[in-house]
Protein backbone atom coordinates (compact mmCIF):
# COMPACT_ATOMS: atom_id res chain seq x y z
CA UNK A 1 0.00 0.00 0.00
CA UNK A 2 3.06 2.22 1.21
CA UNK A 3 4.07 2.85 -2.44
CA UNK A 4 0.61 3.88 -4.38
CA UNK A 5 -0.22 5.95 -1.26
CA UNK A 6 3.03 8.08 -2.30
CA UNK A 7 1.32 9.09 -5.96
CA UNK A 8 -0.27 11.65 -3.49
CA UNK A 9 2.33 13.10 -2.15
CA UNK A 10 5.02 14.26 -4.76
CA UNK A 11 5.35 16.75 -7.54
CA UNK A 12 8.65 18.49 -9.12
CA UNK A 13 7.98 21.90 -11.46
CA UNK A 14 11.57 22.57 -13.18
CA UNK A 15 10.96 25.90 -14.61
CA UNK A 16 9.94 28.86 -12.46
CA UNK A 17 10.46 29.83 -8.37
CA UNK A 18 6.17 30.07 -7.92
CA UNK A 19 4.34 26.56 -8.23
CA UNK A 20 3.68 25.60 -12.11
CA UNK A 21 2.75 22.63 -13.99
CA UNK A 22 5.24 20.36 -13.88
CA UNK A 23 7.44 19.78 -17.17
CA UNK A 24 6.34 17.48 -19.66
CA UNK A 25 8.96 15.29 -20.57
CA UNK A 26 12.12 14.71 -17.80
CA UNK A 27 15.62 13.19 -18.95
CA UNK A 28 16.53 11.32 -16.24
CA UNK A 29 20.20 9.90 -15.15
CA UNK A 30 20.96 7.55 -12.58
CA UNK A 31 24.53 7.06 -11.31
CA UNK A 32 25.73 4.11 -9.53
CA UNK A 33 28.66 5.31 -7.12
CA UNK A 34 32.02 3.62 -6.27
CA UNK A 35 31.89 2.72 -2.46
CA UNK A 36 33.67 5.87 -0.33
CA UNK A 37 33.43 8.11 -3.34
CA UNK A 38 30.45 9.86 -3.07
CA UNK A 39 32.22 13.06 -1.97
CA UNK A 40 34.89 13.22 -5.17
CA UNK A 41 31.41 12.17 -7.33
CA UNK A 42 30.01 15.26 -5.96
CA UNK A 43 33.28 17.41 -6.49
CA UNK A 44 33.43 16.34 -10.80
CA UNK A 45 29.30 16.62 -10.76
CA UNK A 46 29.57 20.26 -9.85
CA UNK A 47 32.46 21.17 -11.94
CA UNK A 48 30.29 20.24 -14.51
CA UNK A 49 27.27 22.36 -13.54
CA UNK A 50 29.39 25.00 -13.63
CA UNK A 51 30.36 24.40 -17.02
CA UNK A 52 27.00 24.43 -18.12
CA UNK A 53 26.21 27.69 -15.82
CA UNK A 54 29.30 29.12 -18.02
CA UNK A 55 27.93 27.28 -21.88
CA UNK A 56 24.22 28.26 -21.20
CA UNK A 57 23.13 24.69 -20.71
CA UNK A 58 19.28 24.67 -22.30
CA UNK A 59 18.02 22.58 -19.70
CA UNK A 60 17.67 22.41 -15.89
CA UNK A 61 18.74 19.61 -13.82
CA UNK A 62 17.97 19.01 -9.99
CA UNK A 63 21.31 16.86 -8.52
CA UNK A 64 20.00 14.44 -5.93
CA UNK A 65 22.29 11.99 -3.99
CA UNK A 66 20.78 9.06 -2.27
CA UNK A 67 20.81 8.97 2.02
CA UNK A 68 18.88 5.13 1.40
CA UNK A 69 19.79 2.34 -0.43
CA UNK A 70 22.61 2.20 -2.50
CA UNK A 71 24.96 4.98 -3.46
CA UNK A 72 23.16 6.41 -6.07
CA UNK A 73 22.94 9.88 -7.65
CA UNK A 74 20.48 10.82 -10.05
CA UNK A 75 19.72 13.98 -12.14
CA UNK A 76 16.23 15.17 -13.24
CA UNK A 77 16.17 17.43 -15.94
CA UNK A 78 12.69 19.31 -17.29
CA UNK A 79 12.05 19.59 -20.84
CA UNK A 80 8.89 20.68 -22.90
CA UNK A 81 8.75 18.19 -25.57
CA UNK A 82 11.21 15.09 -26.15
CA UNK A 83 12.93 16.70 -29.35
CA UNK A 84 14.62 19.58 -26.96
CA UNK A 85 16.50 16.41 -25.50
CA UNK A 86 18.80 16.92 -28.75
CA UNK A 87 19.81 20.54 -28.19
CA UNK A 88 20.87 19.03 -24.46
CA UNK A 89 22.84 16.47 -26.03
CA UNK A 90 24.42 18.72 -28.65
CA UNK A 91 25.80 21.11 -26.13
CA UNK A 92 27.98 18.73 -24.15
CA UNK A 93 29.65 17.41 -27.28
CA UNK A 94 32.80 18.81 -27.29
CA UNK A 95 35.89 18.15 -25.72
CA UNK A 96 35.59 20.00 -22.06
CA UNK A 97 32.29 18.19 -21.19
CA UNK A 98 33.79 14.83 -22.77
CA UNK A 99 36.66 15.13 -20.15
CA UNK A 100 34.53 15.94 -17.20
CA UNK A 101 32.62 12.95 -18.21
CA UNK A 102 35.87 10.85 -18.26
CA UNK A 103 36.49 12.15 -14.71
CA UNK A 104 33.40 11.04 -13.24
CA UNK A 105 33.30 8.00 -15.12
CA UNK A 106 36.58 6.77 -12.48
CA UNK A 107 33.71 7.24 -9.53
CA UNK A 108 31.08 5.18 -11.11
CA UNK A 109 29.90 1.38 -10.72
CA UNK A 110 27.25 1.98 -13.70
CA UNK A 111 24.82 4.72 -15.17
CA UNK A 112 21.36 4.47 -16.71
CA UNK A 113 19.66 7.12 -18.53
CA UNK A 114 15.74 7.27 -19.20
CA UNK A 115 13.14 9.31 -20.67
CA UNK A 116 9.75 9.44 -18.80
CA UNK A 117 6.62 11.71 -19.42
CA UNK A 118 4.58 13.60 -17.36
CA UNK A 119 0.90 11.87 -16.78
CA UNK A 120 -1.29 14.30 -15.26
CA UNK A 121 -4.66 11.83 -15.08
CA UNK A 122 -2.50 10.12 -12.51
CA UNK A 123 -1.28 13.02 -10.56
CA UNK A 124 -2.79 15.25 -8.11
CA UNK A 125 -2.71 18.43 -7.30
CA UNK A 126 0.38 19.25 -9.20
CA UNK A 127 1.88 22.81 -9.57
CA UNK A 128 0.98 23.49 -5.50
CA UNK A 129 4.87 23.11 -4.70
CA UNK A 130 7.69 25.84 -4.18
CA UNK A 131 10.40 23.39 -5.18
CA UNK A 132 13.10 25.96 -4.60
CA UNK A 133 12.70 25.28 -0.54
CA UNK A 134 12.79 21.35 -1.15
CA UNK A 135 15.33 19.36 0.41
CA UNK A 136 14.93 16.01 0.16
CA UNK A 137 13.39 13.69 -2.33
CA UNK A 138 11.79 10.16 -2.05
CA UNK A 139 11.59 8.48 -5.49
CA UNK A 140 9.08 5.46 -5.84
CA UNK A 141 9.70 3.11 -8.75
CA UNK A 142 6.56 1.01 -9.71
CA UNK A 143 6.44 -1.90 -12.28
CA UNK A 144 2.36 -2.44 -13.42
CA UNK A 145 2.36 -6.13 -14.67
CA UNK A 146 1.67 -6.37 -18.40
CA UNK A 147 -1.74 -5.17 -19.93
CA UNK A 148 -2.49 -3.37 -16.14
CA UNK A 149 -2.31 0.24 -17.94
CA UNK A 150 -6.03 1.08 -17.62
CA UNK A 151 -6.72 -0.68 -13.76
CA UNK A 152 -3.51 1.35 -12.86
CA UNK A 153 -5.25 4.57 -14.25
CA UNK A 154 -8.28 3.65 -12.12
CA UNK A 155 -6.86 2.64 -9.36
CA UNK A 156 -4.92 6.27 -9.42
CA UNK A 157 -8.40 7.36 -9.78
CA UNK A 158 -9.74 5.88 -6.59
CA UNK A 159 -6.88 7.52 -4.41
CA UNK A 160 -7.37 11.09 -5.93
CA UNK A 161 -10.97 11.20 -5.28
CA UNK A 162 -10.10 10.07 -1.60
CA UNK A 163 -7.36 12.62 -1.33
CA UNK A 164 -9.61 15.28 -2.07
CA UNK A 165 -12.61 13.87 0.25
CA UNK A 166 -10.22 13.37 3.19
CA UNK A 167 -8.62 17.42 2.32
CA UNK A 168 -4.94 16.33 1.50
CA UNK A 169 -2.82 19.26 0.96
CA UNK A 170 0.29 17.41 -0.94
CA UNK A 171 0.75 17.20 -4.47
CA UNK A 172 1.90 14.32 -6.78
CA UNK A 173 3.26 14.22 -10.16
CA UNK A 174 3.72 11.02 -11.41
CA UNK A 175 5.76 9.94 -15.09
CA UNK A 176 5.64 6.93 -17.29
CA UNK A 177 9.07 5.89 -18.57
CA UNK A 178 8.82 5.45 -21.86
CA UNK A 179 12.50 4.92 -22.73
CA UNK A 180 15.28 3.18 -20.36
CA UNK A 181 13.34 0.53 -18.12
CA UNK A 182 10.87 -2.06 -18.78
CA UNK A 183 7.57 -1.12 -19.81
CA UNK A 184 4.96 -0.11 -17.22
CA UNK A 185 7.70 1.68 -14.82
CA UNK A 186 6.48 4.59 -13.28
CA UNK A 187 8.26 7.09 -11.49
CA UNK A 188 6.83 8.82 -8.32
CA UNK A 189 8.41 11.80 -6.97
CA UNK A 190 7.91 13.11 -3.63
CA UNK A 191 9.72 16.62 -2.40
CA UNK A 192 9.77 17.29 0.93
CA UNK A 193 10.96 20.79 2.69
CA UNK A 194 12.02 18.72 5.85
CA UNK A 195 11.38 15.26 7.14
CA UNK A 196 9.05 16.16 9.35
CA UNK A 197 7.10 15.48 6.27
CA UNK A 198 8.07 11.65 6.50
CA UNK A 199 6.58 11.39 10.32
CA UNK A 200 3.16 12.86 9.15
CA UNK A 201 3.20 10.16 6.59
CA UNK A 202 1.30 7.59 8.35
CA UNK A 203 -1.38 10.18 9.65
CA UNK A 204 -2.36 11.34 6.32
CA UNK A 205 -2.69 7.80 4.84
CA UNK A 206 -5.51 6.94 7.79
CA UNK A 207 -6.82 9.84 6.71
CA UNK A 208 -7.01 8.46 3.18
CA UNK A 209 -8.31 4.68 4.33
CA UNK A 210 -11.34 7.02 6.07
CA UNK A 211 -11.97 8.57 3.11
CA UNK A 212 -11.97 5.21 0.99
CA UNK A 213 -14.25 3.49 3.10
CA UNK A 214 -14.49 -0.26 4.04
CA UNK A 215 -15.59 -0.92 0.59
CA UNK A 216 -13.54 1.04 -0.81
CA UNK A 217 -9.96 -0.23 0.83
CA UNK A 218 -11.15 -3.57 -0.21
CA UNK A 219 -11.09 -2.79 -3.96
CA UNK A 220 -8.12 -0.49 -3.64
CA UNK A 221 -6.06 -3.82 -1.85
CA UNK A 222 -7.48 -6.45 -4.24
CA UNK A 223 -6.59 -3.78 -7.40
CA UNK A 224 -3.11 -2.98 -5.72
CA UNK A 225 -2.15 -7.04 -5.71
CA UNK A 226 -3.06 -7.48 -8.98
CA UNK A 227 -1.66 -4.43 -10.80
CA UNK A 228 1.76 -3.57 -9.25
CA UNK A 229 4.23 -5.95 -9.88
CA UNK A 230 7.46 -4.70 -7.60
CA UNK A 231 8.22 -1.55 -6.42
CA UNK A 232 11.04 0.46 -4.73
CA UNK A 233 11.60 3.85 -2.74
CA UNK A 234 14.36 5.91 -2.09
CA UNK A 235 15.18 9.00 -0.11
CA UNK A 236 17.51 11.28 -2.00
CA UNK A 237 18.98 14.79 -0.65
CA UNK A 238 18.95 17.62 -3.05
CA UNK A 239 22.87 18.61 -3.66
CA UNK A 240 22.71 22.49 -4.79
CA UNK A 241 26.30 21.56 -6.47
CA UNK A 242 25.57 18.71 -8.44
CA UNK A 243 22.08 21.36 -9.55
CA UNK A 244 21.89 23.46 -12.54
CA UNK A 245 18.49 26.04 -12.06
CA UNK A 246 17.08 29.07 -12.65
CA UNK A 247 17.95 32.38 -11.70
CA UNK A 248 15.22 32.77 -9.92
CA UNK A 249 15.53 29.99 -8.06
CA UNK A 250 18.74 31.46 -6.90
CA UNK A 251 16.98 34.33 -5.89
CA UNK A 252 14.36 32.67 -4.11
CA UNK A 253 16.63 31.38 -1.55
CA UNK A 254 20.73 32.38 -2.55
CA UNK A 255 22.29 30.65 0.51
CA UNK A 256 20.95 27.09 -0.62
CA UNK A 257 21.48 27.38 -4.30
CA UNK A 258 24.78 29.17 -4.42
CA UNK A 259 27.23 26.83 -2.73
CA UNK A 260 31.10 27.65 -3.09
CA UNK A 261 32.81 26.77 -6.32
CA UNK A 262 34.84 23.63 -6.53
CA UNK A 263 38.21 22.23 -7.65
CA UNK A 264 38.68 19.28 -9.06
CA UNK A 265 41.72 17.29 -7.69
CA UNK A 266 44.79 17.82 -9.02
CA UNK A 267 47.30 15.16 -9.86
CA UNK A 268 50.54 15.91 -8.04
CA UNK A 269 53.42 16.76 -10.17
CA UNK A 270 56.42 14.29 -10.21
CA UNK A 271 59.08 14.44 -7.69
CA UNK A 272 61.89 15.85 -8.79
CA UNK A 273 64.77 13.98 -9.54
CA UNK A 274 67.29 13.32 -6.99
CA UNK A 275 70.68 15.47 -7.17
CA UNK A 276 73.53 13.53 -8.10
CA UNK A 277 75.17 12.26 -4.84
CA UNK A 278 72.29 12.86 -2.80
CA UNK A 279 71.06 9.76 -0.37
Amino acid sequence: MKTVLAMLLAVIPLAAQQPSSPPAVLRIFREDIKEGKGAAHEKTEAAFMQAAAKANYPSHVIGLTSMTGTSQAWFLEGHTTVASIADSQAAVDNAEFEALDAADAELRAASRSMIAVYRPNLSFGAGKTNLPKMRFFSIETIRIREGQAQEFAALAKMLITAAEKSGDAQPVAAYEVVSGAPNGTYLLLQPFVSLKSMDEGEQRRQALFQALGEAGLKQYSKTVSETIANQESILFAISPQMSYVPKDWIAADPNFWTPKPVELAKTPAKAHAKKAGSK
